[in-house]
């Protein structure tokens, strides 16, 4: 069995870029990791963005014990033998080619890190248990769409019934998974933020295994996104007209679930599902 731990990062307004990382690997790489992580956070629950800003546990620790830490956990985790993949996307893009479109960007990417640990478990002829930290805006949604997409034939026999969640500050593994989320992160916003600058040497660290991945969908994406959405709402038959009256033929609101459950809807449809 195959186990993914994963977390999200955003820039510090929240406003540019968002990140979904997970990280896989068997128990056994799980456990000895997190030996040596346990030993070299001495207790203190690692947060990557306080850690690289000196925040929060870090604001009175001198800036190289910081930096050291950081590095130390990054070779740690490049070294352990265990995988990552993460989504990215650009906010800025998004919203300037699709304003007013609703805030699912966590949901975008959560689902995109579930399609590549599954296809990591099929080809490693593998099942894959998935505990995410806790987001409690986002929680009840999450497991709305890990139930909707473990229905699929080519899901549900690779993964568990159910995704957990959990405290990072209780879990060490999903710690580990903050770091990496947070470098997927920091890679995109030093190409899409304000400031251009360079590849950060941790990426790096990582990048060099050839086991931790990130794919981002930026300006070019979202433009192409936009050219062919006429043509998608015809081939899908979903639109914003065929929502709304879906929403009033169920007497429900707009809301994020139900903005899901009219999608599952359907997607079932279109599998003869009703």
């Amino acid at each position: 069995m195959l186990s993914v731990f994963g977390d999200d990062s955003s820039d510090e307004t929240k406003e540019r870029v968002f990140a979904v990382g997970g990280v896989i690997g068997t128990e056994e790489l799980w456990r000895n990791l997190e030996a040596g992580w346990l030993i070299r956070t001495e207790g203190i629950p690692f947060h990557a963005k306080d850690c690289d800003s000196d925040f929060g546990d870090y604001k009175d620790a001198p800036h190289k014990q910081n930096k050291a830490l950081y590095r130390d956990l990054t070779i740690m985790l490049a070294k352990s033998g265990l995988g990552g993949w993460a989504f990215i996307i650009d906010l800025l893009a998004q919203r300037r080619l699709f304003p007013g479109s609703p805030d699912i960007a966590y949901y975008r990417c959560f689902v995109e890190v579930l399609r590549a640990m599954r296809n990591c478990a099929v080809n490693n002829r593998d099942t894959v248990r998935f505990t995410f930290d806790m987001r409690r805006e986002s929680e009840y949604n999450a497991g709305l769409l890990y139930a909707m997409f473990r229905e699929s034939p080519e899901y549900n026999q690779v993964m568990f019934p159910e995704v957990s969640f959990a405290c990072s500050r209780e879990q060490p593994r999903l710690q580990a998974a903050d770091l990496f989320a947070h470098e997927a992160m920091k890679t995109y916003d030093n190409r899409f933020g304000p400031v251009r600058r360079p590849v950060r040497k941790s990426w790096l660290a990582l990048k060099k295994t050839d086991r931790f991945h990130l794919e981002a969908i930026g300006e070019d994406w979202f433009v192409d996104l936009k050219n062919r959405m006429a043509d998608l709402e015809k081939s899908t038959g979903q639109s914003k007209a065929d929502y709304l009256a879906w929403l009033k033929q169920h007497r429900l609101q707009h809301c994020t679930s139900n903005l899901f459950r009219y999608i599952d809807w359907k997607e079932r449809q279109e599998r003869g599902g009703l």
